[in-house]
């Protein structure tokens, strides 16, 4: 293995004395039987299109200004190589990434760049002191509006006071009785306080009066008057 090292580095050294002495051996001021700079870029760039039967290449060997040339060629060939397959190389790592992303499910929830994903608002309903009446709210109920803000809700709705656990339904209406927003959630009891957490999103309604649904299926819908903020 030492010698065959040894002999590449020998051969290498002999190939650059040879181009070396073309560079500087070959003077040629008067630029005789050079030719065109096509020629040359040619020979550098699609070297191959060229047969090595072609006279003029053994001039070029023969002639330190045109080898000067083919050499300055053959850098900028090299150098647009270079830079091709670099930018092939990004666009491939690009698609790669953007495979990944699909197959995984998270290129349809990446945000723009710059835009951050809002965080979820955190809020809460009390409910505790408001009778199980089902339909729509009785008179004697007519409390102001519950406020709920407009967003991506991670909500706590604190049930009237003998609220049993389980799945319950969520919607929002408007006036009308038609369903707007339906979501679902888990009721726990805590402390004798039952407690309904869901994911609502809200973001979609304007500000102003609604009513909140929630049963427990299969029992009937429960409304309570909320605005939207």
């Amino acid at each position: 293995m030492a010698g065959q090292r040894d002999s590449q580095r020998e051969e290498r050294e002999f190939l650059r004395l040879l181009a070396q002495s073309a560079l500087d051996d070959y003077p040629n001021p008067e630029r005789i039987g050079c030719p065109d700079p096509e020629f040359l870029r040619t020979l550098a760039f699609h070297r191959k299109s060229i047969p090595l039967s072609d006279p003029r290449l053994n001039h070029v060997v023969h002639c330190s200004p045109c080898f000067r040339e083919f050499t300055a060629f053959q850098a900028a060939a090299r150098k647009r190589r270079n830079t091709f397959w670099g930018i092939v190389t990004a666009i491939a790592a690009v698609i790669a990434i953007c495979v990944g992303l699909w197959a995984s499910g998270t290129f349809n929830r990446l945000a723009p760049p710059g835009a951050a994903s809002p965080a979820p608002i955190i809020a809460q309903i009390d409910l505790r002191n408001w009778s199980i009446t089902r339909g729509a709210p009785e008179p004697s109920q007519q409390h102001k509006p519950i406020l709920v803000p407009r967003g991506r809700l991670q909500l706590t709705i604190l049930l009237p006071f003998g609220s049993q656990a389980g799945t319950y339904n969520i919607q929002i209406l408007n006036q009308t009785d038609q369903p707007l927003i339906r979501a679902s959630g888990q009721a726990t009891i805590v402390n004798g306080i039952t407690k309904l957490r869901v994911s609502l999103n809200t973001s979609s309604l304007p500000p102003g009066n609604f009513l909140l649904g929630i049963r427990r299926p299969p029992l009937d819908w429960t409304s309570y008057p909320i605005a939207i903020q």
